[in-house]
């Protein structure tokens, strides 16, 4: 299931819990739903924008003295989710983008229950339905899909062939796939990856085969990863490197995991760059040469301009 579907689920239903749970603790809601109490408060942030309208007694409220406080948590303001739901327009064609969106990366009976949504929603605002928005989610190999969403409904390990593209390779591995989502327009895999004996995230598109096994999935002592602020998320282990970038790079910011150290000076930004493993960022660096320059560490410096002279030599000798 994807982030944002578990969210949904959640969050649908967290309101009657609250409100069958008057004044309970952060902490015990938390662990109720099986997320971290910052989850937790992302979800009552976004609850605090839902309701029919805008105003006083039309959007669900909580005491956020009480939750900062304490940690405790109120809700009020919610008795209009009694009533019938009435959608106009907007929100109408919202909710069809995305369903469509959710359509894209849905498998096996999910989809006939998408598709018949879809339906009577379309048919009720008519000509609207045709949304100039969508969401595009890349298309994956369908049986392995289906291999992987059966597996995580019956509860079986899977055998699978991975690429493996940082480092050019096939490796052959048994997972216990706990959920599917997507993330930047890529289907993933969050996973117990046997060979690595830790928590991973697979690329469906890098999955080459999927097949069953009849072993079933065991329980392993690892919280599913917060995803809420990305994907690759940076930490105190996490490689990096300080790069100075031309002008020409600066774009570079703006798709990666950055920390700047400072302001441009005559166009040149230098930036600590993080990365999964130092071949990537040595794979970026050349493939960006010229236009980004290794300050520290040496030894990546160094492996650059090596594979750079490499390079050059082959093609001297082509010559």
């Amino acid at each position: 299931m994807s982030t944002s579907k578990n969210q949904v689920v959640r969050m649908l239903a967290l309101v009657p819990y609250l409100q069958g749970h008057g004044g309970i603790p952060l902490k015990q809601v938390a662990a109720e739903f099986g997320v971290s109490d910052k989850q937790i408060r992302r979800d009552l942030t976004l609850l605090m924008y839902c309701g029919p309208g805008q105003y006083p007694g039309e959007l669900i409220d909580f005491d956020l003295g009480a939750l900062d406080e304490d940690g405790i948590i109120f809700i009020r303001g919610a008795e209009f989710l009694t009533r019938p739901l009435k959608l106009n327009t907007s929100e109408a064609v919202a909710l069809i983008v995305a369903l469509r969106t959710l359509r894209a990366s849905a498998s096996g009976p999910q989809t006939a229950i998408i598709d018949s949504t879809l339906a009577k929603l379309e048919s009720v605002i008519g000509d609207e339905a045709s949304a100039p928005v969508d969401v595009h989610v890349e298309a994956v190999d369908s049986a392995i899909h289906n291999t992987l969403t059966e597996a995580i409904r019956v509860g079986k390990r899977v055998a699978i062939t991975y690429a493996t593209v940082s480092r050019d390779e096939k490796t052959e591995r048994e997972i216990d796939p706990r959920r599917l989502f997507s993330a930047q327009g890529k289907l993933y895999c969050e996973a117990w990856c046997l060979r690595a004996d830790d928590i991973r995230f697979f690329r469906l598109d890098r999955i080459l085969s999927a097949t069953a096994t009849d072993h079933d999935i065991e329980e392993h002592n690892a919280e599913p990863r917060d995803l809420s602020d990305g994907l690759f998320q940076v930490d105190d282990d996490t490689i990096h490197a300080v790069l100075d970038l031309q002008p020409n790079a600066h774009w570079l910011t703006e798709y990666y995991q950055v920390e700047s150290l400072g302001e441009p000076v005559d166009g040149i930004w230098r930036v600590k760059l993080f990365g999964a493993d130092w071949s990537w960022l040595r794979r970026l660096v050349l493939r960006n040469g010229g236009s980004v320059t290794v300050v520290e560490p040496a030894t990546l410096a160094t492996e650059v301009a090596e594979s750079a002279a490499l390079a050059l030599h082959a093609y001297d000798e082509l010559v």
